[in-house]
């Protein structure tokens, strides 16, 4: 089938028409009506408990230990059966996660979830002070935590009011009398009971936290019916996408099923969606690693039949630029993505000379919409590369000017979204909420953007990001995507500095090939040939390290701007 605007936009009504497996309709959802998939699960218990049907079929693979979906789930029931024994929980109790990606933060997830509570995975990543305050913002019961974030609050624990268990890494690990361990308690719970919890789909499920660049994140709530909506969009992508492609594609180099490899964090929608309910939804093998190292991936992929890795690109490019790549027989790799951080301009050339027609996919989505907004795959994203992807089905895109004003079609502005996978809120921030939802739900995202004639969306920067130099707004975004285009530019960054002339001029700070030459003078040749003059950077600043960056592995831009400020180079 031929890819056009019209032939995707014709296909999309045809799949979700009525009576089709995947038709939408108008929905009452928690005192709203929203465009919804008619046949998508209503809670995620619903999801995790159709998963028990996969029975030995091969679930998780990590660091050696191998999972069948049997094994996994006598682990998860004892757990849960003890979280309701020994450890009290109710319905709606919250119950936080921080670990690194492990078998133990899947087993503690689901099990959260059967028993009724609110999940709340913690940012890993975090210090003593991100802990303590996910952990008393989110007034969590329950905390199940690896050694490393233990010992980070090991200290303050007596005095935080909660409960514990404690995943140990070393054998030195001595448990202190205010915490069990993780395997102690699983062993408790092997004969105790499950006490089976009703859950309604407006009932509330998860809360992520954001990975803000200033100040402490903020609490995004989920309820059920959202976590099933977002899984039902995920099938829905890889049938439209079927259907321009001639069907799903074949398993090569000996896979025999979908196989992902898990490198996003799971306190991540993307992670949670792509690396928890969409494999259990699939009856997939999932594998992980303790840390990332790209020797070790290769031997995965080669030994496991790995299928698909979506990742930031740095990744990527750490693994397929391995000196000892051809060594290893990489053929089973389909789908192949880069996410979470612009993609350098000769990363996608990397990936087609590594990996055997490809499927390649890019998406736009939040924390607060549970990854649900645009995306792309295989021909679908071969059609429009530098597109954000397709609108899904079930979200509402409208675009405004900064007075709130709506825009005529295809004109860009603020992107506001509304939708049945939107968050109900902030966690106990009226201030943030106030700003964020307008009338009728309306999110306000800070994005600017636009829908265009084929019904591709379009990202072209961020409002709080826009450096108004002379009265002209300029987007950082779309002279960062330029210089992207220079072989040599590995990271980029451009922001405002003030101006006493101009209000703002323009600073751009870029990470190079170390192995390649640039000088200042070359890189701003480029981009005046490809840019307005206006838009060219006043200031050119080359960083000798990699560009810092946030939870979401996303350049860290205001740690950026502020060490430039502070630098004395301002």
């Amino acid at each position: 089938m031929t890819v056009s605007g019209s032939e995707i936009k014709r296909k999309i009504s045809e799949l979700t028409a009525s009576g089709a497996f995947f038709e939408v309709e108008e929905t009452a959802f928690a005192g709203g009506t929203y465009r919804a998939y008619k046949h998508a699960p209503k809670t995620a218990v619903e999801i995790i408990n159709n998963a028990r049907g996969h029975g030995e079929l091969e679930f998780l693979v990590y660091e050696g230990e191998r999972y069948s979906y049997d094994r996994f789930f006598g682990q998860v029931d004892a757990l849960a059966a003890q979280m309701q024994g020994d450890f009290e929980i109710e319905k709606g109790d919250r119950i936080a996660i921080a670990m690194r990606n492990n078998v133990e933060w899947i087993t503690a997830y689901v099990a959260a979830t059967l028993v009724g509570a609110i999940a709340v995975p913690i940012n890993s990543w975090g210090k003593t002070e991100e802990l303590q305050y996910a952990i008393a913002d989110s007034g969590a019961s329950l905390l199940i935590c690896d050694e490393a974030r233990f010992m980070l609050i090991a200290e303050q624990f007596p005095s935080l009011d909660i409960a514990g268990i404690v995943v140990p890494a070393s054998e030195s690990f001595v448990r202190p009398d205010c915490v069990a361990l993780f395997d102690d308690v699983i062993s408790a719970g092997e004969e105790q009971p499950l006490r089976t919890v009703e859950v309604l789909p407006e009932d509330h499920a998860l809360i992520l936290y954001t990975s803000g660049s200033t100040g402490f994140p903020k609490g995004v709530l989920h309820r059920h019916g959202a976590i099933g909506q977002a899984l039902m969009n995920m099938m829905f992508i890889g049938l439209l996408v079927a259907e321009f492609e001639g069907g799903p594609r074949e398993y090569r180099g000996g896979a025999k099923r979908e196989t992902p490899m898990l490198t996003v964090p799971l306190f991540h929608a993307t992670g949670l969606l792509g690396g928890l309910y969409l494999p259990v939804a699939m009856g997939q093998k999932v594998v992980m690693m303790y840390k990332w190292d790209s020797t070790r991936a290769l031997a995965l992929i080669e030994q496991e039949r790995v299928t698909g890795l979506s990742t930031v690109p740095a990744i990527l490019q750490d693994l397929l630029g391995h000196p000892d790549y051809e060594k290893y027989d990489t053929r089973s790799l389909m789908r192949v993505s880069a996410a979470g951080a612009a993609t350098p301009a000769g990363l996608p050339a990397l990936i087609h000379s590594r990996i055997d027609n490809p499927s390649s996919s890019a998406g736009y989505g939040m924390t607060e919409t549970l990854a649900v907004g645009a995306t792309m795959s295989g021909a679908l994203f071969e059609f429009k590369p530098d597109a954000a992807g397709i609108p899904s089905p079930i979200m509402e895109f409208r675009f405004v000017d900064s007075t709130g004003e709506r825009l005529p079609e295809g004109e860009p502005g603020e992107i506001e979204l509304r939708g049945i996978s939107c968050t109900p809120g902030y966690w106990q921030k009226p201030e943030a909420n106030a700003s964020t939802f307008g009338e009728n739900g309306w999110m306000k995202t800070g994005d600017i953007g636009n829908i265009d004639e084929d019904g591709y969306l379009h990202i072209t920067g961020r409002l709080k990001e826009i450096v108004i130099r002379g009265g002209e707004n300029i987007y950082p975004g779309e002279i960062e995507q330029t210089a992207y285009e220079c072989d040599e530019v590995r990271e980029v960054v451009v922001f405002g500095e003030p101006d006493e002339a101009m209000g703002e001029e323009l600073v751009m700070v870029a990470y190079l090939d170390p192995e390649r030459h640039l000088q200042e003078a070359d890189l701003r040749g480029f981009l005046q040939q490809r840019l307005a003059g206006y838009k060219v950077p006043r200031t050119i600043r080359f960083s000798e390290q990699p560009l810092p960056r946030n939870a979401s592995e996303k350049l860290h831009k205001l740690r950026v701007k502020e060490a430039y400020l502070g630098s004395g180079d301002a």
